[in-house]
């Protein structure tokens, strides 16, 4: 079990959440790339996935998730778990609700997709977009609560600054 992840010192104080978040999810690739998941955390893992969720929906959607994320209910449990474990109840239904939405809708989806109407196939998505806006006035962003969450985590150590 790989029993840390280390990160600079300035990412770990930035004042902008996604530098902690960005460093410890290339990391976190990086070992995946290497063959060395299964020796990863689920924590550590949840939390990847998590990032690349919240960097998908940021630039274009539940749709771009869905289209570009393969299989993209497969993580969706663990990432839910994780969500109530930090506090954010409403995100973790969300993502429950978008795992609904893509198994009701799952053929219908791709043929939309391989029809090239991609606007109908992102249509299916726009309330999933609009409930995580809503979320992310009322609960606080979500980039917030995961940097938060990263910097108590015992797995996340700080080395020195090398910058």
């Amino acid at each position: 079990m790989i029993g840390s992840i280390q990160v600079a010192k300035a990412d770990m104080v930035a004042q902008e959440p996604w530098q902690l978040c960005l460093q410890v999810g290339y990391a976190i690739e990086r070992l995946k790339e290497r063959g060395c998941e299964a020796e990863l955390s689920l924590d550590a893992l949840h939390f990847a996935n998590l990032w690349e969720y919240l960097g998908e929906i940021t630039n274009g959607g539940h749709a771009q998730y869905h289209e570009n994320e393969e299989d993209c209910t497969r993580h969706l449990e663990g990432m839910s778990e994780l969500l109530l474990r930090i506090g954010l109840p409403g995100h973790a239904d969300l993502l429950n609700k978008f795992g609904r939405v893509v198994v009701e809708n799952e053929d219908h989806i791709l043929d939309l997709w391989a029809s090239g109407d991609h606007m109908a196939a992102k249509e299916l998505f726009y309330n999933l977009d609009d409930h995580f806006a809503e979320l992310e006035r009322r609960e606080g962003k979500l980039q917030d609560h995961l940097r938060n969450w990263l910097a108590q985590q015992p797995w996340i150590v700080t080395e020195e600054d090398q910058r």
